[in-house]
């Protein structure tokens, strides 16, 4: 018994020294174990009943079995042992035999297994089995056997892919034989290597890339501006202009001139203004500039209110055909940019002038 106590306070420490096997795979939601085959040879000490007059001594056998699950293995396990006569016999016994004794057995053993992701497993067992016994000089019997154990599966060596493992098993157990007329109860304390092989972990499953956006579908562009022809808000745009989002020109000008001295419109510049006022309130993305210019005639200042006037008045006239008059900014620019000569007639006519210009596409390249 106090034998029994120290194996079982080892086995018991090492329950507890356990520490993680895997820890580099733990975002895996896979156990290498499970599903796994593995073979065990092992070697062993049996304490056994006095009842059977034979020494302690060594036992060997291997064991075959799978891990089902994360908590439950089970295995077919063989064993045999040759035991000396202890020096004692039943006084049925003839002489002159040796009775010196072999135990051999087969019995399926399942296995309940705790923290299988650590490096140290520990299991408790129960077993059912058959033993055959054999005395020299005297006729063998055969009998059921029970058994119940602890043990642990320590983990030695794992390949990369969890497909080949190999483990420390230090097992001990209490087997009863159940013979006619009698129970034998032997201790038993073994020490084996599990070789397992299995499926391969899986590996991780990585998202797939969602597909790239399919190309944009060409659309009809009659006037080759750029802008589809669903989208062209100025279809028959002139090749070359640049144009806004909505296909329509950017560097369209439009310009009146003024008498001399004068911020009154004409009546060809009214017409010229009708025509845009109609086409801006169609086209109601459209923002600008109104800006009012002069001759050299007179003093700079004088000049500069001037073409203020004459921008407003482009303004006011496009606010009274309905244009929204915050989309059109007057501005004045004096006689600071002539576009002729302004020591002829001819030239100082030109530079009276307001000139309108859209703001909303940039600046012009």
């Amino acid at each position: 018994m106090k034998k029994f106590l120290v194996l079982a306070s080892a086995i018991g420490l090492a329950m507890l020294s356990g520490a993680p096997a895997k820890a580099d795979d733990s975002s895996l939601p896979w156990d290498d174990e499970v599903g796994q085959w593995f073979v065990a040879p092992f070697i062993g000490y049996a304490w056994l009943d006095s009842d059977r007059f034979l020494d302690d001594d060594a036992y060997w056998g291997a064991s075959i079995g799978k891990h089902l699950t994360d908590d439950w293995s089970a295995q077919i396990t063989a064993y045999t042992g040759d035991y000396d006569n202890s020096g004692e016999k039943d006084p049925s016994w003839n002489w002159p035999a040796s009775f010196d004794g072999s135990l051999s057995g087969v019995s399926i053993d399942l296995m309940r297994v705790f923290s299988r992701s650590n490096k140290i497993s520990p299991y408790v067992l129960g077993g059912l089995g058959y033993q055959s016994n054999n005395y020299v000089g005297l006729e063998g019997d055969a009998n059921v056997t029970t058994a119940l154990g602890l043990g642990l599966m320590w983990d030695l060596y794992r390949n990369g892919d969890g497909s080949r493992t190999v483990q420390l098993r230090p097992e001990i157990r209490q087997r009863w034989e159940l013979a006619t007329g009698d129970t034998y109860g032997d201790m038993l304390f073994q020490v084996g290597l599990g070789f397992g092989w299995g499926p391969p972990r899986p590996a991780p499953v990585v998202a797939e890339a969602p597909p790239p956006p399919p190309p944009p579908a060409k659309c009809s562009d009659s006037d080759g501006d750029g802008v589809c022809d669903a989208d062209d808000k100025c279809p028959g745009t002139p090749a070359g202009d640049r144009v806004g989002p909505f296909g329509c020109s950017c560097d369209v000008v439009i310009r009146t001139n003024f008498a001399f001295d004068s911020a009154v419109l004409t009546a060809e510049d009214k017409a010229t203004l009708d025509k845009a006022a109609a086409r801006l309130k169609e086209l109601e993305f459209v923002e600008g500039t109104a800006t009012g210019h002069t001759d050299n005639i007179g003093t700079a200042e004088y000049n500069q209110k001037l073409s203020e006037r004459r921008a407003q008045a482009v303004v006011d006239y496009l606010a009274a055909q309905g244009v929204y008059p915050g989309r059109i900014k007057a501005i004045g620019m004096g006689l600071a940019k002539p576009i002729a000569d302004n020591s002829t007639a001819e030239g100082r006519a030109q530079n009276r002038r307001v000139t309108i210009r859209r703001t909303d596409c940039g600046p012009a390249e």
